[in-house]
């Protein structure tokens, strides 16, 4: 998965738990504010990637939110798990990956680089 679809997810996993109002994330691995913006609810997400000139977005299905990155042609799912945490299923490199929040930190964990990333 790319860096820049682990920090439109995060957003979009921000907007869900702290609502619209949070406009943008901080990256910590690439030390900036992705140029990511839009609108998320318990329905959809459509979020545009400025840096790319892509959408992003997908419907929420009742089960999971099955989203879509138009850069790439990727389809990537979320699905909340508990209070607090998600994870999902990135098709394009067949790996999965966990989000959890604490406080106003996102950490996810990409199971195909084994890696940590911190958003807030």
């Amino acid at each position: 998965m790319k860096q820049y679809q682990r920090a439109a997810l995060a957003l979009v996993v921000a907007k869900l738990e702290f609502g619209n109002t949070k406009s943008n994330i901080y990256d910590y691995n690439e030390s900036l504010y992705p140029q990511i913006s839009g609108n998320v609810n318990a329905q959809e997400a459509k979020l545009f990637d400025y840096q790319r000139s892509v959408i992003f977005e997908g419907r929420h299905t009742g089960r999971e939110f099955n989203l879509y990155d138009y850069g790439h042609s990727e389809f990537i799912s979320l699905k909340k798990k508990g209070i607090k945490k998600y994870e999902g299923y990135h098709y394009g490199n067949s790996s999965y990956f966990e989000i959890t929040i604490s406080g106003s930190t996102i950490n996810f964990y990409d199971f195909s680089t084994a890696q940590y990333y911190r958003f807030s």
